[in-house]
């Protein structure tokens, strides 16, 4: 017998087919077999009385109705997140903030920042995680995250975006007696920028080797005596240090980290972590 009532469950497999275009998609996301995923589509459909989904054999995507459902099952599984993590909530907190933020950005600037977030808003429990910025965006998009630090933002809906600060790409060596194409290395810091740096430079050598470490690339070029295409803020202590050397008269790249949260989020406690991300990267940079 169907229930005549709508769960969270249902409600999440619903978004992350939409999300993916696949039931397939949708069912490793959740972890779920993909017939149980199929079943919920179509109890849901049923309870609904409109068909979400058109599928084919390139997968799945949204009918009108289904079009018009997001926003109501987003609105219901961040009410319901948002009520089961204000239950667990010792009673000392009055509410939970999930921070992301990409890999590169959490040595330097976001672990003393976290610090300081938390000294200034005591009663505020702060989940924080590390991740690629594909997987950042994603998770704001889906309400996992409440604001995010990454260097490739994607505009949408409900999501505002803000620079931080100022900072580029730039090719470092850390052997300058070798021609640059001699011991070049792919560093992957977003598909994004590695098409435009194929656009300004045309093809890059083929190194044999693309790492996507992020900050401990640097590590990697230091201790190989390797030369790639950095951010300049990470790169500006080993710059200092004489461990890294700027080579001179090749393109940059503007590669500046952003701010990104969702428009629901308290304006005071938002303007306040962005003016502390601020002054920490004014810092690195000064």
């Amino acid at each position: 017998m169907i229930s005549k009532f709508m769960d969270i469950q249902s409600a999440r497999t619903f978004l992350a087919a939409a999300s993916t275009g696949s039931f397939l998609g949708a069912s490793k996301r959740i972890h779920a077999s993909p017939s149980t995923v199929t079943e919920r589509i179509k109890q849901l459909e049923h309870l609904l009385g409109a068909r979400l989904f058109v599928r084919d054999k390139r997968g799945c995507s949204l009918t009108p109705a289904g079009r018009r459902f997001v926003e109501t099952a987003q609105a219901m599984v961040r009410v319901w997140d948002q009520g089961r993590a204000r239950l667990a909530l010792p009673s000392r907190f009055r509410n939970t903030i999930r921070i992301g933020g990409q890999h590169a950005l959490w040595p330097s600037l976001l672990i003393p920042w976290l610090q300081a977030i938390k000294d200034a808003y005591p009663d505020l429990a702060l989940i924080a995680s590390a991740g690629a910025s594909g997987q950042l965006n994603r998770a704001l998009e889906e309400e996992d995250l409440d604001i995010a630090f990454l260097y490739d933002p994607i505009l949408r809906k409900g999501i505002r975006v803000e620079r931080i600060a100022s900072d580029r790409l730039v090719m470092v060596t850390a052997d300058q007696g070798l021609d640059w194409r001699e011991n070049f290395v792919r560093i992957n810091w977003s598909e994004a920028t590695s098409l435009e740096l194929t656009g300004l430079l045309g093809d890059l050598p083929a190194a044999g080797l693309e790492l996507d470490l992020g900050v401990l690339s640097l590590n990697w070029l230091v201790a190989t005596g390797g030369c790639g295409f950095v951010p300049e803020r990470l790169a500006r202590p080993l710059l200092r240090q004489g461990r890294l050397s700027m080579i001179e008269d090749m393109p940059t790249l503007d590669f500046s980290p952003f701010a990104c949260w969702r428009a629901s989020m308290n304006e005071e406690v938002v303007s306040v972590m962005i003016n502390s991300a601020r002054e920490r990267m004014d810092a690195d940079l000064g």
